[in-house]
């Protein structure tokens, strides 16, 4: 009786251990979140920092995103240009708000291009997106 005991609550607490995995499926990435009920606007997100990033990081981030946004956007426009195709389906206008509540949420939204998104989530001071 003791034995099974001892095994009863060996079995439960290794059942309730976390499991961690060495590698994720967002390959060091930030996630991009959903809720399974919202209904999402195309390519609209908003951006969590870590805990972290201060405000002085967060501005330089917004400065860095601006700047992706518009290489990103110039060189789809000029090769839109080369091909003739219509311009006007994929026009993002970036970063949008930003957010800092009480010092303890710092974020922003914007309207980005997948490309943008990508190297968005890849950023070290990015903790998660939330699909808008």
């Amino acid at each position: 009786m003791k034995g099974l005991l001892s095994l009863a609550v060996s079995l439960a607490s290794v059942s309730a251990s976390p499991v961690l995995l060495d590698s994720s499926i967002h390959r060091d990435a930030a996630p991009i979140l959903s809720a399974s009920n919202a209904q999402e606007i195309a390519d609209n997100y908003i951006v969590l920092f870590k805990k972290h990033v201060t405000e002085k990081h967060a501005a330089s981030h917004h400065s860095w995103v601006r700047d992706i946004h518009l290489n990103v956007q110039t060189r789809k426009m000029d090769l839109r240009k080369r091909s003739q195709t219509p311009m006007m389906d994929d026009i993002f206008s970036g970063l949008k708000h930003t957010y800092n509540i009480a010092g303890s949420l710092l974020g922003y939204s914007g309207h980005f291009d997948e490309d943008v998104i990508e190297q968005i989530r890849r950023h070290p001071d990015v903790s998660r997106l939330i699909a808008a």
